[in-house]
């Protein structure tokens, strides 16, 4: 039986997680490639959004100190998400060519042995992009900075990371029932880092409704960096501060999502 504890699952996380990474290590011309192919992905966004604000000095009220507080927030966010949960992308394979069965006979929890079947090498790229967005980008922010609000700019890049990671799992829990969602997946990652660095008030009132509380774009950077800067958000005060606990309120709910609709997992092969 697989472990359903939660120190038995972590602690399964990490073994696979250590292996999965020294097996990456063996190639070190692939690492040294795809770190720099994470930094250049995520650094293209940072680059035009800088390009842009260049030419229009700013966006909605929003100049590149907001502006670039947010997108670190979202770099970061993303990272955390990335770095853990990134392999989630490979669920339809595993279930289109009959690999889930594989993971039926293991005492590890699925979910636990997708997400650490393969490290992912651009992800570090991902998470130093996202560090030194937010070490770059923070000071310049108009916000008093104060040892709570450190401690709220961590929790909104744990929780914005969580919210990334349920819109994910979610999509992913689909592949059980649609078997192929890898269409989706790149969609919602698309909306994420295109749109993610944007002030979402541009998309008027019902496209940030849309866009805080259909897909929780929002929730990831937009309303906690509008938070700590005090920017005019057409939303309650206190649900623009509470964005942060968002992705611990989704991230349960998309993994109840992914257990119940893995039971329903029928191998290509029955």
């Amino acid at each position: 039986m697989a472990e359903t504890t939660l120190p038995g699952t972590l602690r399964a996380w990490w073994i696979l997680e250590k292996a999965s990474l020294r097996a990456q290590g063996q190639y070190r011309s692939n690492l040294f490639v795809g770190f720099l192919g994470g930094l250049t992905y995520q650094g293209i966004q940072v680059a035009f959004m800088a390009l842009l604000l260049a030419g229009f000095g700013v966006i909605d009220g929003w100049g590149i100190d907001r502006i670039g507080l947010m997108v670190g927030i979202r770099l970061a966010a993303h990272a955390v998400y990335v770095m853990p949960f990134g392999s989630l992308l490979n669920t339809s394979q595993l279930v289109h060519d009959g690999e889930f069965d594989l993971l039926l006979l293991k005492p590890v929890n699925q979910f636990t042995q997708i997400i650490t079947r393969r490290f992912n090498i651009l992800t570090l790229g991902d998470a130093l992009l996202g560090l030194a967005a937010v070490i770059a980008f923070a000071p310049q922010a108009p916000v008093d900075w104060t040892w709570w609000r450190l401690l709220y700019l961590l929790a909104a890049i744990l929780g914005g990371g969580l919210v990334e990671t349920s819109i994910q799992i979610a999509i992913a829990s689909l592949a059980f029932r649609a078997t192929v969602v890898n269409s989706l997946q790149t969609l919602a990652d698309t909306v994420v880092t295109t749109f993610g660095i944007y002030p979402l008030s541009i998309f008027g009132p019902a496209g940030l409704i849309g866009l805080c509380f259909i897909f929780p774009l929002g929730l990831i950077a937009y309303l906690p960096a509008a938070a700590l800067m005090n920017a005019a958000v057409p939303l309650p005060g206190w649900l623009v501060w509470a964005s942060p606990a968002g992705g611990w309120i989704l991230f349960p709910a998309a993994l109840a999502l992914f257990t119940r609709m893995s039971r329903r997992y029928v191998s290509p092969g029955a």
